[in-house]
């Protein structure tokens, strides 16, 4: 039985990143990181604590699988930049209080083929922009929906907030990047009419 353990162990161990790998991916993919930590926390200092902090867990705890590395990078540094920017988002959850949701396509998974270009929006978006545009709570939601694919639930639980807040928070955060993409074709056929 012990050449089966074995086995299994070496075939594991080659489908891990190893901790160079680790370091790679958390320095190549920096900025990256750093701003999707930025979204989440409004502050260029707690971003790069997050960055670091989400590297030193990675290096310490379970070695990702190496296919997966980038996307462990971002949920380990959104991990980390919701820890320090917590109270600041929590805050948040009582202006949502009273708000419901009307749209059904709010509450499903994004659409696996917008889902990138939605990131890439946000990402070219300057990230004050957003940061004046939504609350601590809408923003980190937002970051979690598009970057990572959470659930309604998973923000809910990812924040300490009410599932009712996170679903109100969604509904604005959705709403404000469908507001992105049609405000520009709006403008664009104005333009034209001139």
């Amino acid at each position: 039985m012990s050449w089966f353990h074995a086995s299994a162990s070496g075939a594991d161990d080659r489908n891990h990143a190893s901790a160079a790998e680790v370091v790679t991916c958390f320095r190549d993919d920096k900025n990256l990181l750093k701003k999707l930590a930025f979204l989440i926390t409004a502050d260029k200092a707690m971003a790069e604590e997050a960055v670091a902090k989400a590297c030193e867990i990675t290096l310490q705890g379970n070695r990702p699988f190496r296919d997966w590395l980038l996307e462990w990078a971002k949920a380990a540094t959104m991990g980390a930049a919701i820890s320090l920017n917590g109270p600041a988002i929590r805050r948040s959850e009582v202006m949502y209080k009273d708000r419901r949701c009307q749209h059904v396509e709010h509450l499903c998974h994004m659409d696996e083929e917008r889902r990138p270009a939605n990131l890439a929006l946000v990402l070219g978006i300057d990230a004050q922009e957003i940061i004046g545009e939504l609350d601590p709570l809408c923003r980190a939601i937002l970051v979690l929906r598009i970057a990572i694919r959470s659930s309604i639930q998973d923000c809910s639980l990812r924040l300490n907030v009410s599932r009712s807040a996170a679903v109100a928070a969604n509904c604005l955060a959705m709403t404000w990047l469908d507001y992105r993409y049609i405000k520009p074709t709006e403008d664009c056929k104005v333009s034209h009419a001139l």
